[in-house]
Formats: structure tokens, C-alpha cells, sequence
């Protein structure tokens, strides 16, 4: 019984809920990430994914933020790749992405950059992408914004040869060893 319910605690703390943020570019501007939905192993690199429905769009500014809210790393994408329909997506895009685009073939074209960035610790990072074009205002000290989307990942420490298996084992370890310490008293 023990055992079960230990594995079901770690079986759902496991799981992560994805929301799909690609889809906010219905409204104009999406961000999202490769690692979306899921915890980053430190190590890593992560790539963030900006796009528009916008024309007056002339480039993609992107602020990476490490936990403490230092700045990482900035990076001011002028050239835009852009997708006049579903099959122009590039392939290593993430796959709501990709679903986005099977399923919305009517909103093309769309302008894509992106930024690949390997975080240096650990905890929740934000990426903020800057949607920059000739009628924009000056928000956050970056000149022409249009518009902001953010999104945020969470970097973890991991060791892939333990995993969840290993932390499996080791609290099996644990409980047998308790077990024993009370049948000893």
C-alpha cells in the first residue's frame, strides 16, 4: 500500500499541464518556447519562438531574465522569417506551433524569430520578446515597441541516470530502512 501510494505521489508530481501560448498570435503577437510545458534540465538550451500576424513589424527584440530578475541576455533579431502558409514553418518548431498552423491555415501570413539561449541556474526564468515597428512607443527601454509577450520556463537540476526511477528506488531504499530501524525496537 505504501509503495502505491508513494509511486502515485511521484507519478503525479511528475506531470506538467501545458497551455498552449503559440495560440495568443490569433490576437497579433505568440510566444512560446521548446521546453513549454515542461522543466528545463539545467544545461539545456532553450529556444524562444516570437511571431506576428502584424506587417508594420520590422524586428523582434528578446530579454531573457534569470530568477532573480537579473538580465541575462539580449538579443535584437532583424531579420524575420516569414510564412505565407502552414508548410513555410520550419520544421524544428515546437509542435503547438505547428498544430497552430495546421489548424489555422487562414491566418498566414505570420513573421517568426527566434533566440536560443542555454540558462546559467536554476529556478523560473521569464523571456520577454519585443515586437518592434515604426509606430511604436518606448516601453521598458526598448525603442518602437508594438507590443510585449512574455512567457517563463522553470530550470531544474537534474541527474539523467537517476531520474524518476532513481528517486523511485531511493525512497524504497528510505522506507525499507525505516522499516527496519522500527522492527528492531
Amino acid at each position: 500500500m505504501v509503495l502505491f501510494l508513494s509511486a502515485s505521489i511521484l507519478l503525479s508530481l511528475s506531470f506538467n499541464l501545458a497551455h498552449a501560448q503559440w495560440s495568443a498570435i490569433n490576437s497579433g503577437y505568440g510566444l512560446t518556447t521548446n521546453w513549454h510545458g515542461k522543466e528545463v534540465p539545467f544545461g539545456e538550451s532553450v529556444t524562444a519562438w516570437a511571431g506576428t500576424r502584424d506587417p508594420d513589424v520590422t524586428a523582434i527584440f528578446f530579454r531573457w531574465k534569470r530568477p532573480d530578475n537579473s538580465t541575462y541576455a539580449e538579443y535584437n533579431n532583424a531579420s524575420l522569417l516569414k510564412c505565407n502558409n502552414p508548410s513555410e514553418i520550419p520544421s524544428d518548431a515546437p509542435e503547438e506551433i505547428r498544430d497552430w498552423a495546421e489548424n489555422n491555415p487562414d491566418k498566414f501570413p505570420i513573421w517568426i524569430a527566434t533566440n536560443t539561449q542555454i540558462p546559467d541556474s536554476l529556478g523560473d526564468w521569464c523571456v520577454k520578446a519585443f515586437f518592434i515597428g515604426p509606430d511604436g512607443k518606448t516601453k521598458e527601454q526598448v525603442d518602437n515597441t508594438i507590443m510585449i509577450r512574455a512567457t517563463s520556463f522553470n530550470v531544474i537540476s537534474d541527474f539523467p541516470l537517476v531520474g524518476t526511477a532513481g528517486a523511485l528506488i531511493a525512497m524504497l531504499l528510505g522506507l525499507n530502512l525505516f522499516i527496519r530501524r522500527k522492527r528492531k525496537r
